[in-house]
C-alpha cells in the first residue's frame, strides 16, 4: 500500500474531524473551527497520511512551543516566537489503519521537523492510557509543573492525561 506523508490543507479538516470522533471519546472532541485555527497557526507542523486514493489514515498537529507549557484542551494553539521544543498535541490513526506503522511516521516527521527547526525535544500530553506506547517512543513524564501547568493538564478530566518529553 501507498502512503504518502504530507503538510494538512483547510480543506483536510473535515476528514480529521471524522478520525477525530473514530479515535477519541466525546470528552475529546476538539471542534472544526478550532482545528481550522491551529493549521492556520501552524501550518508548517501539522501532517497527515493518506492512501493511493487520498483516504485519510492518521493525523498529526503539533506546533513549537516552551518547556513545561501545556495547551489546554479545545483551546488555541499560541506557538512560541523562541521554542523550545515541539509539542504535539493530537495524533490519531483510524482503526482500520492501525499496525501499518503510521504513528511511527508522523512522529518521525515531527523529529525531523523539529531538529530542523534547531529544536531537541518533543512533548506532548499522554491521554486515554497511552503513556506505555509513548514511553517506548522516548517520551517520560515530566512531573513539578508549574500551577498554570497543572491546570491545563486537568483540562484533560477523566482522561488518564500525563505531560511527556522526549529528547531527540
Amino acid at each position: 500500500m501507498t502512503i504518502t506523508i504530507r503538510l494538512i490543507k483547510p480543506a483536510d479538516i473535515m476528514a480529521v474531524v471524522a478520525l477525530q470522533d473514530s479515535c477519541y471519546s466525546d470528552a475529546l472532541y476538539e471542534s472544526p473551527a478550532l482545528l481550522q485555527q491551529r493549521l492556520s497557526v501552524a501550518a508548517d507542523s501539522c501532517w497527515l497520511a493518506e492512501n493511493a486514493n487520498g483516504q485519510l489514515l492518521a493525523y498529526l498537529f503539533s506546533y513549537p512551543s516552551i518547556n513545561g507549557h501545556i495547551t489546554p484542551l479545545a483551546s488555541a494553539f499560541a506557538p512560541s516566537t523562541l521554542p523550545q521544543l515541539l509539542y504535539l498535541h493530537d495524533m490519531a490513526v483510524s482503526p482500520a489503519a492501525r499496525g501499518l506503522g503510521l504513528a511511527s511516521r508522523l512522529l518521525a516527521t515531527a523529529q525531523q521537523h523539529a531538529l530542523s527547526q534547531g529544536l531537541t525535544k518533543l512533548a506532548l500530553v499522554a491521554v486515554q492510557g497511552s503513556v506505555p506506547y509513548w514511553q517506548r517512543q522516548g517520551f517520560n513524564e515530566v512531573t513539578g509543573l508549574s500551577d498554570n501547568a497543572e491546570q491545563a493538564l486537568a483540562s484533560y478530566q477523566g482522561e488518564q492525561a500525563r505531560y511527556m518529553q522526549a529528547r531527540l
